[in-house]
């Protein structure tokens, strides 16, 4: 038997991959700033980072709910597309 998430743990597991990944491109765009324009010596872009990371973290919520929606129509058009292929 395999093993599968609640339902109440993966919309937390979502949320926390997709914050991960946000953070891991804010400190990738940072190290490719540094990489044109030279090291930076001043804390600006550190806090840029914080700041940007601690908005994304209540974006999530909504483009969340927004990518559920999608799934659920795509499931209810499947279930019908699926039903009405077994009736023909």
């Amino acid at each position: 038997m395999q093993h599968k998430l609640s339902n109440a743990m993966r919309p937390l597991l979502l949320n926390a991959a997709l914050w991960l990944s946000g953070v891991a491109l804010l400190f990738l765009i940072k190290d490719v700033i540094e990489e044109v324009s030279g090291p930076i010596g001043g804390t600006w872009i550190d806090l840029t980072l914080v700041l940007t990371a601690y908005l994304l973290f209540f974006i999530l919520d909504p483009l969340q709910s927004r990518v559920n929606r999608h799934l659920r129509k795509r499931a209810r058009r499947r279930k019908a597309h699926l039903e009405t292929g077994s009736r023909a």
